[in-house]
């Protein structure tokens, strides 16, 4: 735009300086001329400091827009991320609703697991009591602390009820093993020390580490009688298998009848 006006007001100057040469040189003419000359003058500065002007504010327009561009992008930035922040509210709140609910169902469960959960514990202390006493301290131990597990709040219901039902599956493995332990037992009201051999829950007999006297549990009787030669050398026999200091054999044991 700048290139046109000057070329305009050049021509202007030219269309002057030619009239003037055609023409006689009085002094009006050259008044005229000079008149011409300055008011061409005056154009060109004002167009060059209009051109400036308009630089200039070309100048502002463009650095706004790049502010404008520059803000959007943040904007639009900050937008995504916020939608970003409510869902993860969203869901926060979803949860913990879901939790207070599972809360409520859960209060209502124990009012009826819990009493369900003393039963059994009832209900294995009693079985203990009626079985063949063998490890009755690590036995009456393992009810004592469930027991105590289950006056404690900072445990969960659902590890009282698993440690409950593991000591069931313990009292059941007992049916289906062999074992050789020893313990104390009372032999005319002294207590001696003595290694048991319990072959499931058909057998339990001992023999004293000083190897002088054995016997059985008769689950008739509820109580230890004195074995025979042959259910002594029989405990004798089964203690070394199970020490694994013999390999495995036929042994006699007592089985219990009604």
């Amino acid at each position: 735009m700048n290139k046109n006006i000057l070329a305009i007001s050049l021509f202007s100057v030219f269309s002057s300086v030619a009239l003037f040469s055609q023409e006689s040189t009085s002094v009006n003419d050259v008044d005229l001329l000079t008149e011409s000359i300055n008011i061409s003058t005056n154009s060109l500065e004002n167009s060059a400091l209009t051109q400036e002007q308009i630089n200039k504010l070309d100048e502002t327009t463009r650095i706004l827009l790049a502010d404008y561009q520059s803000t959007s992008k943040e904007y639009e930035s900050l937008k995504l991320y916020n939608d970003q922040v409510q869902k993860i509210i969203n869901s926060q709140l979803d949860e913990i609703e879901n939790i207070l609910f599972q809360i409520d169902e859960l209060d209502k469960t124990n009012q009826k697991i819990v009493p369900l959960m003393i039963k059994m514990i009832n209900g294995l202390e009693d079985f203990i009591n009626l079985d063949v006493p063998f490890l009755m301290s690590e036995r009456m131990d393992r009810l004592a602390n469930l027991r105590t597990t289950m006056d404690r709040g900072d445990i969960s219901t659902s590890e009282k009820f698993r440690l409950i039902t593991e000591s069931y599956k313990t009292e059941l493995e007992y049916g289906r093993t062999i074992e050789a332990y020893r313990d104390t037992i009372k032999i005319d009201g002294i207590d001696t020390s003595a290694d048991f051999l319990r072959v499931g829950r058909i057998a339990l007999t001992y023999l004293t580490t000083d190897g002088s006297k054995g016997g059985y549990f008769d689950l008739n009787e509820r109580k230890f009688l004195k074995s025979s030669g042959s259910i002594r050398r029989a405990t004798e026999d089964g203690l070394k298998i199970a020490a694994k200091q013999a390999p495995p054999a036929l042994i006699q044991i007592p089985i219990y009848k009604d």
